[in-house]
């Protein structure tokens, strides 16, 4: 009898590797943005400091 549950079987094995990558490429997507957004917050306050002298 086949189960509905992803639970069991090949079908949940394959559904939990997709789901821990899938969490995986969300983390690495946020820590990029972090990073990006870091870099252009001090990128602004540079060009916002040279624009004052």
């Amino acid at each position: 009898m086949f189960s509905l549950s992803p639970a069991f079987g090949i079908l949940g094995i394959l559904y939990a590797v997709f789901t821990v990558v899938l969490a995986g490429l969300a983390v690495y997507a946020l820590v990029l943005a972090i990073i990006f957004l870091r870099l252009r917050i001090a990128e602004l306050k540079r060009a916002a400091r040279a624009g004052d002298s």
